[in-house]
């Protein structure tokens, strides 16, 4: 499992939910006023395995907290999975162009 961590100042919630949801796929998606649950199955037919990625969005005070999570992308014995877990993290990243375009400030964690 890989985890990344993102802080955006003074973002709006609906306006990031949003951004993700028109850049990338979610199979299930449960957003209340304050925090958003995104997540996805996709399969690797590199490795032959599925994995599980998902998005949490929490609005705190005047920042939103991001957590991406790619988890289970290996297969076989040695749990090989050619950096899926990481293609994953690197997708979601792009929510730097979102706070470009805002002028918003990024901090990863």
């Amino acid at each position: 499992m890989i985890i990344a961590k993102f802080e955006i100042a003074n973002a709006d919630l609906s306006k990031t939910i949003d951004y993700l949801m028109r850049n990338l796929t979610f199979d299930y998606k449960n957003h209340s006023t304050d925090m958003s649950v995104m997540a996805c199955e996709e399969f690797y037919f590199r490795n032959n395995s599925t994995q599980l990625n998902m998005v949490i969005v929490k609005k705190e005070a005047s920042k939103l907290l991001i957590d991406v999570m790619g988890t289970a992308g290996g297969t076989g014995i040695m749990n090989f999975n050619l950096w899926s877990e990481k293609g994953y993290i690197k997708r979601v990243r792009k929510v730097n162009e979102f706070t470009e375009e805002f002028n918003l400030e990024l901090d990863e964690f």
